[in-house]
């Protein structure tokens, strides 16, 4: 190799070194990986800029311009064409660097470094090093086949957090298990999550690790061997099909993929979804036949029984992968609806999707009586079956199981009909009969205003129903604290009362309301607090 290559990569690597080691004094790793017996190291990534003998290292790739390490090297001619030459021996010079941390914590057991030369004003950027430590890696997988022996085989008790978030990315590591044992890992998640399950917030915890580990194997390892992918500035990456491609596909990595999708389809918030969906379908495309009977059926987390009813009076069907429950009724009556109430709550009860859509076939098409909600098949379900008084304790069943999980949506209804699971029936209930009234306030607690203003439509509706008064005016101020863009609603002039605004302030003072929320109380009643 020429001098002038040789004295680039000794610069190089020189900067890189001074980067490793100011990254190992402003840490005390040590202590960090002490938490847990599953962290190896601590960082995995840096990369590097050279122009013109100037050598600028950053410790991360978030894209930030101001370099963490500035090196002034000699400036020595660099052509694109001495690139091919120069990259072999700084990767070896790199991986000498590397290798002096093995007995340091700072640096874990995989490690990345991301080049970029300028040459002839013209950028070139290229992976300089991708490496790993064999006495690093010998090591955690021995504390990870101590852990899962201890705490997960012959476990009987809650897990930690942070143990399960290293634990769910190591085991489908190709680094760590070149081949990954499918059937093994999805023992070791559920048996997680089994041990968990006792705390709710605790389990989703763990939950989210696993999922996230999960994602970032599909998306960063399994598809971009299989698919070219464009990553977006916004929006899901998107990934197409090598031309190339002719390998044979691992059934047992196509069956994890499609546990991917599932695990995201279940556990995720609604807008996570089409991810889920897509990674059942490339799974599918990839010669899955187990992906096209998930796609068909659902992912099989249910019973036959679960998903499926069928009598005389109605048949029912659902799907958990695309979140649709079909509902098919050969008989108009109020056993028929109770049938359907019960198949849906069962759902709901055992994790079906939160965000879902409900595909009602029925010859009675009827809405509620409120302008601005979407007229979907899920409006008119519940449309329906309250028109039976005997069914209200089943739909008031089916509300308290509908809002328990923020941010979710029936998924029939977008933009500004957008409404949240139990919508339709709490508004419905609240409509019929003044008991219903708390559920109201149960479900309002839940709204996610920002997104949703059908609750403005539902409130004209509900002050021209039952009126003014002392029994309302509660409930139609906390309908006010979650509205959003409506104009002062005239109705609301009935306010204008001695006995009604002593009502109205005695219940505004007992929120202790903060005074913007006074004020945007004020707004929708009289354009303003100068009224009140």
């Amino acid at each position: 190799m020429e001098q002038r290559l040789e004295t680039i990569v000794n610069d190089i690597s020189t900067a890189v070194g001074q980067l490793l080691q100011k990254m190992d004094a402003s840490k005390d790793a040590v202590s960090i990986i002490r938490r847990t017996t599953l962290q190896a190291g601590i960082h995995d990534y840096v990369r590097f800029f050279y122009y013109n003998g100037q050598v600028h290292c950053f410790a991360d790739d978030a894209g930030s311009d101001r370099p963490d390490v500035k090196y002034e090297g000699t400036n020595v001619p660099l052509g694109k064409e001495d690139l091919a030459e120069l990259l072999p021996l700084l990767r070896e010079k790199l991986e000498v660097l590397y290798l002096s941390y093995d007995d340091k914590p700072i640096l874990e057991y995989y490690f990345t470094v991301d080049a970029k030369f300028r040459i002839d004003e013209k950028f070139y950027k290229m992976t300089a090093l991708e490496t790993s430590s064999e006495a690093k890696k010998t090591a955690l997988r021995k504390a990870i086949d101590t852990y899962l022996t201890k705490k997960i085989y012959e476990g009987q008790y809650p897990t930690q957090e942070l143990e399960t978030t290293f634990l769910a990315k190591h085991l489908i590591s190709p680094i760590l298990y070149p081949e990954i044992d499918v059937p093994a890992v999805i023992a070791i998640y559920e048996k997680i999550k089994t041990l968990n399950k006792h705390k709710k917030e605790k389990l989703a915890q763990h939950q989210h690790a696993i999922t996230y580990a999960l994602r970032r194997w599909a998306e960063d390892t399994f598809l971009p061997v299989h698919y070219d992918v464009h990553k977006k500035d916004w929006g899901l990456p998107e990934f197409t099909r090598k031309e190339t491609h002719t390998q044979n596909v691992s059934e047992q990595l196509l069956d994890l993929l499609i546990y991917t999708g599932v695990t995201i389809i279940r556990h995720e918030p609604n807008y996570s979804r089409p991810t889920g969906v897509g990674f059942i379908e490339k799974a599918k495309e990839l010669g899955s036949t187990k992906a096209a009977q998930v796609l068909k059926t659902g992912s099989g987390t249910f019973s036959a029984t679960d998903i499926q009813y069928k009598d005389t009076d109605v048949t029912c069907t659902a799907n958990d992968v695309f979140a649709t429950i079909d509902i098919n009724f050969k008989n108009e009556n109020e056993a028929a609806y109770g049938k359907a109430l019960d198949f849906i709550c069962n759902l709901l009860e055992k994790d079906f999707p939160q965000s879902y859509e409900i595909k009602c076939k029925s010859k009675a098409k009827n809405f509620l009586p409120v302008k601005g909600l979407g007229k979907t098949a899920t409006h008119k379900f519940f449309a329906n079956a309250l028109q039976y008084p005997a069914l209200f304790p089943q739909l008031e069943k089916y509300v308290q199981l509908a809002i328990r999980h923020e941010y979710e949506w029936y998924n029939d209804a977008e933009a500004e009909l957008c409404a949240r699971p139990g919508t339709y029936a709490v508004f419905g209930l609240t409509l019929s009969d003044i008991r219903y009234y708390p559920l109201l306030q149960q479900y309002l607690d839940k709204i996610d205003d920002e997104h949703q203003s059908v609750q403005n439509h539902f409130l004209v509706q509900f002050v021209q129903q039952h009126g003014v008064n002392a029994g309302t005016i509660p409930l139609i101020v906390d309908v006010l604290r979650c509205a959003q863009d409506i104009k002062p609603i005239k109705e609301l002039k009935a306010l204008d009362t001695v006995e009604n605004i002593a009502i109205l302030k005695q219940y505004i003072q007992s929120l202790e309301l903060e005074q913007y929320e006074i004020d945007h109380i004020a707004w929708f009643i009289w354009k303003g607090k100068k009224k009140l």
